[in-house]
């Protein structure tokens, strides 16, 4: 497996690790959300994934001109980060905030199977 794939895949793995950790500490109204490292791990982990996803597309010449799969996993991640940012910044309750936290749960799932499948329906 070439080593740009597998620090995509790393940066996957890390980037979903936090996300789900961080989510179960805001759930908890944990001390460990107030850690600075909480606050900049996220973005170092995302800048990585979001780097070598673009080198990869580059590197196999896909876009979301000429891949679907693409274009719906780009679209997803808009809607991923928008339900993050709802759950972390702008939602009031804890239900609020669990509702976008399962939402964006789901959605990086989907983002997950439409890579695997390169199929944007995941054949619905």
């Amino acid at each position: 497996m070439p080593l740009l794939k597998i620090i995509h895949l790393g940066a996957v793995l890390c980037s979903f690790a936090l996300f789900f950790l961080r989510g179960v500490w805001l759930l908890r109204a944990s001390p460990g959300m107030r850690q600075r490292w909480v606050k900049i791990a996220p973005h170092g982990v995302d800048t990585v994934l979001l780097g070598s996803a673009v080198m990869l597309a580059w590197q196999l010449c896909v876009t979301p001109f000429n891949a679907p799969w693409l274009a719906a996993k780009i679209i997803a991640l808009l809607i991923y980060i928008a339900l993050g940012m709802l759950a972390f910044r702008f939602a009031r309750t804890t239900a609020q905030r669990l509702g976008a936290w399962l939402a964006a749960l789901l959605v990086f799932g989907y983002i997950v199977a439409a890579a695997i499948t390169h199929d944007p329906l995941l054949s619905l």
